[in-house]
């Protein structure tokens, strides 16, 4: 591990897919991409110039002794293999989420990096956005009550894939948010799957968790919505707080309803409103995951998406899928 404050984090990406382009970008900008590694060279090296670094196939290059840290944005089914080689050739590791497919395989990483004393971090990318960063504060400083209910809409048009379903593709986001929210796994899961480009591959999950203390909460994925929507809703005993990534006035992206039903008169008024604008810093949320996982890797702090948040993650998804096929 680098252990020098302030010392640059020579990084090795393995994979530049659709999203391991957006890592690239952002790990350049930082100055602490080295090389892409992937298969598509020739396809991919008008980008990695635009870059201004190396692309090469071999994968023996992302674990050479001039690379510092590895980041993983290959296939899921790829993430465990890849991030165990990595750890056991010493380099912190940044993984594109799911951490792995299997629990046993996300543990056995969990319990390697803890005694090769390495970052290893997953790439749950809501946990650093500003904005959901200000929520949970205003959750925990008490702003609207207790919590009762959490809804989740992640409809992303356009995102079709074949070697994962959409629970496993979209869900870990708002999984994620929710379990960081709840403080706590659910008691109770269920999930309905629908069905409507494979008949194999669901491509939309409606989700409903039940917590210990009566907090409930809601998830629906789809990659086949005709719009898109990103929208995180959190209700209170004293107001409700909305997270819209997709809205499209920045303003609108976090909103606070405070007071927003009326029980002072002979029966509960629902009150309308247009919501409180809530302030949140201007920051790339991926630049703020990256930086986190630079620092690090450097020792300078701790990540917020190490395996004791990513593990909770994964074993939902289990327990969602399983719930889908019917099982429980």
């Amino acid at each position: 591990m680098v252990e020098q404050t302030g010392k640059s984090v020579r990084v090795a990406l393995i994979g530049c897919g659709r999203w391991g382009r957006n890592l690239a970008r952002v790990l350049a900008r930082l100055g602490a991409l080295e090389v892409i590694v992937d298969p598509a060279v020739v396809a991919l090296t008008p980008y990695a110039e635009e870059l201004g670094v190396r692309i090469v196939s071999d994968l023996d290059a992302a674990f050479a002794d001039g690379i510092d840290a590895v980041v993983i944005a290959a296939p899921a089914v790829d993430h465990a293999w890849l991030a165990r080689r990595a750890l056991e050739s010493g380099k912190p590791v940044f993984v594109e989420k799911p951490l792995a497919l299997e629990l046993e395989d996300a543990e056995a990483l969990a319990v390697l990096a803890k005694e090769r004393g390495l970052t290893l971090m997953v790439g749950h990318l809501l946990q650093y956005h500003p904005a959901f960063v200000t929520l949970k504060k205003l959750v925990a400083a008490g702003e609207i009550g207790e919590l009762r209910h959490i809804t989740s809409h992640r409809l992303n048009p356009g995102a079709i894939r074949t070697e994962e379903n959409a629970l496993w593709s979209m869900a870990p986001h708002d999984f994620s948010m929710i379990l960081g929210l709840a403080g706590a796994e659910p008691d109770q899961v269920s999930a309905l799957p629908v069905r409507v480009v494979n008949p194999s591959i669901p491509d939309q999950y409606f989700v409903q968790l039940r917590f210990t203390g009566g907090l409930t909460a809601q998830v629906n994925v789809s990659w086949i919505s005709p719009y898109k929507e990103h929208k995180l809703t959190v209700l209170g005993t004293k107001g409700a707080l909305v997270f819209e990534d997709t809205a499209s006035e920045r303003d609108r992206k976090l909103v606070i309803y405070r007071d927003y039903v009326d029980v002072t008169g002979a029966g509960p008024r629902f009150v309308k409103s247009e919501g409180e604008p809530v302030a949140w810093p201007a920051e790339e949320p991926l630049e703020a995951e990256l930086r986190t996982f630079l620092a690090a890797a450097r020792g300078e702090e701790e990540t917020r998406t190490g395996p004791e948040e990513a593990i909770p993650v994964l074993r939902l998804l289990r327990r969602a899928d399983a719930a889908a096929m019917g099982g429980s």
